[in-house]
């Protein structure tokens, strides 16, 4: 097994390979560019997110990849501001803003640090009165319900839980999109279960056993240090693509979500309030993405 990981490490090191799943998803990219031919623009796109559920003075968490938006004709500007002018001045919208810290010691710079939740999202951060949280797992959102969301997020004890933008999102009748990342992804809310429930069920509890310790600066200059539970290093192990469908295909309610596609791009949307307290129901049942560890019945008693 060690032997495995090292020849592994060193394809990645010799190709530039960033995972396993980066390198099946560009090959993937490369076949549906000869499958799906089809262009569409701004104003077909916004069509059918409105369809889906987007309207004046909704709240918008916008799960993206733009590496399958290659057959849009548009920019990724042109995205965000027809998003914003169709939710108008009393909508919020939502992304996620993780800081991309290349090293231990790196400081996250609410402004300035890039983030590693795509290009989409990296192009929202910096647009103009973007407020972003502070925390491992940062969202940034523009709105009147930003203050809301973000301010609390710096006192979490993991990235997810009650006090989260994610949980949040369950509060303020949010929708949740996600886009080009697969028929049934939902988004990073689906962690808000083994977050709000590791107290309560022991199974969950197995999840947090690694302490992240940050530096960040804020406006003033000053530097903070910031600690908060998150998952094991090998934590995308624990769950596939195949398990996290199958609980969304078998156990959510189909009229609390809509799928779609638009050429190659996969659209998916979901009530928030309903998707983030169905998972931790679900939690509950000992139903779970989960397959390591392993999820005994006994450790949902």
């Amino acid at each position: 097994m060690k032997l495995k990981r090292k020849i592994w490490n060193w394809i990645k090191k010799k190709f530039r390979i960033r995972s396993k799943e980066s390198l099946i998803a560009k090959y993937k990219r490369k076949v549906g560019q000869k499958l799906y031919k089809k262009k569409y623009g701004t104003s077909e796109l916004l069509s059918i997110m409105k369809a889906m559920g987007l309207q004046k003075g909704a709240n918008v968490f916008i799960h993206s990849s733009w590496d399958e938006f290659y057959n849009y004709s548009g920019t990724i500007d042109d995205f965000i501001k027809a998003i914003l002018a169709e939710i108008g001045e009393n909508g919020t919208l939502i992304m996620p803003a993780y800081p991309l810290l290349r090293h231990p010691d790196s400081i996250f710079d609410i402004k300035r640090t890039p983030t590693r939740a795509g290009l989409i999202a990296e192009g929202f951060r910096n647009y103009p009165g973007v407020k972003r949280s502070v925390n491992f797992h940062s969202v940034c959102a523009l709105g009147p319900m930003s203050d809301y969301l973000l301010n609390e997020h710096q006192f979490s004890v993991t990235c997810w839980d009650k006090r989260s933008p994610f949980y949040k999102l369950s509060k303020i009748n949010a929708i949740i999109f996600s886009m080009g990342l697969g028929k049934y992804f939902v988004s990073t809310v689906m962690h808000c279960a083994e977050s709000i429930l590791m107290k309560e069920v022991s199974y969950f509890s197995q999840f947090f056993t690694k302490e992240v310790t940050y530096k960040y600066r804020i406006d003033d200059q000053t530097i903070i240090n910031h600690s908060c539970l998150t998952h094991a290093d090998n934590f995308k192990l624990y769950w596939t693509n195949y398990s996290h469908n199958r609980v969304v295909r078998r156990y959510f309610d189909p009229k609390k979500y809509r799928k779609i596609r638009l050429s190659n791009l996969t659209i998916n949307m979901y009530d928030a309030e309903y998707i983030i307290n169905r998972i931790i129901e679900l939690g509950r049942m000992g139903i779970t993405v989960y397959l390591k560890p392993d999820p005994k019945k006994i450790l949902f008693r």
